[in-house]
C-alpha cells in the first residue's frame, strides 16, 4: 500500500494532477482511495473526483494538518481496514504543509506504507504575489516536500516558469522538479506513470 499526499495553494492545480494520476492507476487496475481535505473550497474538488467514478473520502471542519489531525487518522484507519486500498492519495487544503501532514501521520496505527510520497504545486502565474503576502505558509509548502510540480507552464510566461523553479530549487534543493501544463496529456501520463509505486520506503 502507497501514500501520496499533495499540498499547494488553491487554484494551484493538485485536482488536475490527481485526476490524471487517478485514472493511470486505475488503468493499472490499482484499487486507490481519496481523502480530500476541504476548507472554504465548498467540495468542489471532491465532486469532480466523484464524477469521474471515483471513491472520495471527505474531511471538512478544517485543516487536516491542524485541530483535523485526528480525524485524518481515523479516516485512513478506517479505510485500510473497511475497503483494502492499495494506494491512498491526500488532496490537501490550500493552507496545509507538509509538515503538518506528516505530524498527523505520525500517529497513524494502521498496516504500514509500503512507500511515502508528498507532492508540493505550483502555480507560477500567481507565485509572486503568494510569496509576497503569504511567505512562511507557500515557503514551508515547497520546502517539505520530496517533488516539486511547477504546473499551468500552457498560462504562465517563460519568465514566471523559471522564476517558479528557481524559487523551489532555492527552498528545496533536494525535491525532484518537474513543470508541465494541464492541458498536455502525455505530460500527464507520464507524471502518473512516475508516482505510481514511488516513493520513500517506509
Amino acid at each position: 500500500m502507497d501514500l501520496l499526499s499533495f499540498s499547494g495553494f488553491l487554484g494551484s492545480g493538485k485536482t488536475t494532477l490527481i485526476l490524471a494520476l487517478a485514472k493511470e492507476l486505475a488503468a493499472r487496475g490499482h484499487r486507490t482511495a481519496f481523502i480530500v481535505n476541504e476548507v472554504g473550497e465548498v467540495g468542489v474538488d471532491q465532486r469532480i473526483l466523484r464524477d469521474d467514478g471515483l471513491e472520495v473520502y471527505e474531511i471538512t471542519s478544517g485543516c487536516i494538518c491542524c485541530q483535523m489531525g485526528v480525524d485524518l487518522v481515523k479516516t485512513m484507519e478506517a479505510l485500510v481496514r473497511e475497503e483494502r486500498p492499495q494506494n491512498i492519495i491526500i488532496e490537501a487544503s490550500g493552507v496545509a504543509t507538509p509538515d503538518g501532514i506528516a505530524d498527523s501521520l505520525s500517529y497513524y496505527g494502521g498496516p504500514p506504507f509500503a512507500s511515502t510520497r508528498s507532492i508540493g504545486v505550483l502555480d507560477p502565474t500567481r507565485l509572486e504575489a503568494l510569496i509576497e503576502v503569504m511567505t512562511p505558509l507557500i515557503e514551508s509548502q515547497i520546502a517539505g516536500v520530496d517533488e516539486i510540480i511547477v504546473t499551468k507552464t500552457d498560462l504562465a510566461t517563460g519568465a514566471e516558469v523559471a522564476q517558479a523553479r528557481s524559487v523551489a530549487e532555492r527552498l528545496n534543493p533536494k525535491a525532484a522538479l518537474r513543470t508541465l501544463s494541464a492541458t498536455d496529456p502525455v505530460a500527464l501520463a507520464d507524471l502518473a506513470r512516475s508516482l505510481a509505486g514511488s516513493g520513500r520506503t517506509s
